[in-house]
C-alpha cells in the first residue's frame, strides 16, 4: 500500500475526494496532506441536496490530528457549486465543517481534552489560542443544548452556586431524573423561574412540572409559586440536613469561644457516627457526653437525621412533630430557630419523602462545577462560564470522533 492510501484510509476520506501530495518536514515537524477531487465531479447543494456543478474553487487549509508527533495539516481546494435553486454555495465537506479552519476529529478531540484539563492547557498542549479552544467548545455545547430532549421532565431540582466573591451567585436548574444542569440564570432571585420558563417553552409544558425541589430561601419559594403554580414545592434530605448542619456550626463556633475542647472539631459534628475516622472517633467519644450546647446540638441532628428512615408518612409527620417541640424547648437559639424553620416547612419535606426526591445529586454535580472553576483560575466570560457548566455537568451528547 502507498503511503498516501494509507493516509487517506487513516483519513476516511472518501471518493471524488483523494489524497494529492504528502509533504513531510521533519525540521519543523509538520505534515502537509493535500487533498483533491476528481475532475468533472459534482456536488451536492448544501441548502437543497441537489446535485450541481462547480462553479469556482477556494484555497484552504485545516489543523488535523497530530500524526505521531507531527503537526498535521489539510489542504484543499474547496468547490463552490452553482445552484439552479439557491445560487452559487460553498459545499459541505466530510472532513470538517463551515467557517473553521480544523478538522471534526480535532475538535472532537478538544472537546474530550477539556473535560479533563483547564482550557488554557489545552491549548497549550495543541499549540493553538486559547480562544479557538473556547470557541470549538461553544459550538458543541451550545449544539448539543438544542438538540438535546428534556420533554419528559416532571421533577426539577432548583441550587445556588457562588461564582466569585462578593456574593455573585449563579442559580443552577436541574433535571433530578438524569442528574443534570438544564439551564443557568445570573442571581438568585425569584425572577430566575421566569427567565427558566421563558427558556424551556416549546420544549417543555411548565404545567407538566409536577415537583421542584429547592432549599427554604424565600425568593426561590416566591418564584416557584409565581411561574409554576401548579408545582409542588418540596425540600429535600440534602437542603434541610445541610440547614441543620449549618445551625450545629454556629452552636459550636459561638461555644468553642469559651470552651477550647471544641476548638478543631468542626466537621467531626458534621458527619455521621459511621464516617467518623478511627482518630475521629475517640476524640468525638471523649466530649459528646460532655453538658455542652454542641453536644446537645449534634443529638438533635442526629434525630432528625433518623427522620428519613421513616417509611409510613403519617408516622413521620407525627415524629416530626415530637421533634420540633423538643427543639422549640431546646434553649439552645440556634435550634429553637432552625426547629420553627422545619415546622413550617414540614409539607414540603414529607411530600419530597414521600415522593423519594433528594436534591443531592446536585452537591456532587456542584463540586465537579467548583473544581472546573478552580482549576481554570477563573473565568474570563459568563460565556465561558456557562459552557464549562454545561460541559462538567450538562450531561451532553458530544463529539466522539477521535
Amino acid at each position: 500500500m502507498e503511503d498516501k492510501d494509507l493516509i487517506q484510509l487513516a483519513l476516511g476520506i472518501i471518493p471524488p475526494w483523494f489524497v494529492k501530495e504528502l509533504n513531510l518536514d521533519t525540521s519543523k515537524k509538520r505534515m502537509d496532506i493535500y487533498l483533491d477531487f476528481i475532475k468533472g465531479s459534482k456536488f451536492l447543494c448544501p441548502v437543497c441536496n441537489e446535485l450541481c456543478p462547480i462553479h469556482d474553487t477556494k484555497e484552504r487549509v485545516w489543523r488535523h490530528l497530530d500524526f505521531f508527533h507531527y503537526e498535521t495539516y489539510l489542504h484543499a481546494k474547496v468547490p463552490r457549486i452553482k445552484c439552479n435553486g439557491h445560487g452559487v454555495k460553498l459545499i459541505d465537506l466530510p472532513w470538517t465543517r463551515q467557517n473553521t479552519g480544523f478538522t471534526l476529529f480535532f475538535e472532537a478531540l478538544i472537546v474530550a481534552m477539556c473535560k479533563e484539563m483547564p482550557v488554557a492547557s489545552v491549548a497549550d498542549i495543541v499549540h493553538i489560542h486559547e480562544d479557538s479552544v473556547w470557541r470549538i467548545l461553544s459550538h458543541y455545547v451550545d449544539k448539543a443544548k438544542e438538540e438535546r430532549d428534556i420533554s419528559y421532565i416532571k421533577t426539577i431540582g432548583v441550587d445556588e452556586i457562588a461564582v466569585k466573591k462578593g456574593h455573585n451567585y449563579v442559580t443552577l436548574f436541574y433535571d433530578m431524573e438524569e442528574a443534570r444542569v438544564i439551564h443557568i440564570e445570573n442571581g438568585k432571585g425569584k425572577d430566575v423561574f421566569q427567565k427558566f420558563r421563558t427558556e424551556i417553552a416549546g420544549k417543555v409544558d411548565h404545567e407538566q412540572i409536577q415537583y421542584i425541589s429547592m432549599d427554604m430561601y424565600p425568593a426561590f419559594k416566591s418564584g416557584a409559586r409565581e411561574y409554576f403554580p401548579k408545582a409542588t414545592i418540596v425540600f429535600d434530605k440534602f437542603h434541610v440536613i445541610k440547614m441543620m448542619n449549618d445551625s450545629v456550626d454556629r452552636v459550636r463556633r459561638t461555644e468553642s469561644k469559651e470552651n477550647h475542647v471544641l476548638k478543631n472539631t468542626r466537621f467531626m459534628w458534621l458527619k455521621n457516627p459511621d464516617r467518623l475516622s478511627e482518630k475521629e472517633n475517640v476524640i468525638m467519644e471523649s466530649i459528646k457526653n460532655l453538658d455542652t450546647k454542641t453536644a446537645k446540638a449534634y443529638q438533635f441532628r442526629l434525630a432528625l437525621q433518623r427522620l428519613w428512615t421513616i417509611k409510613e408518612t403519617s408516622i413521620a409527620r407525627e415524629y416530626l412533630d415530637k421533634w420540633h417541640y423538643w427543639g422549640t424547648h431546646s434553649n439552645i437559639p440556634e435550634i429553637i430557630s432552625v426547629s420553627k424553620a422545619i415546622k413550617k416547612h414540614a409539607q414540603g419535606i414529607l411530600e419530597a419523602m414521600k415522593n423519594g426526591i433528594n436534591n443531592g445529586v446536585a452537591e456532587g454535580i456542584n463540586n465537579k462545577i467548583k473544581t472546573a472553576f478552580k482549576r481554570s483560575y477563573g473565568l474570563k466570560t459568563e460565556k465561558y462560564r456557562n459552557t464549562m457548566i454545561y460541559l462538567m455537568a450538562g450531561k451532553l451528547t458530544l463529539p466522539t470522533r477521535c
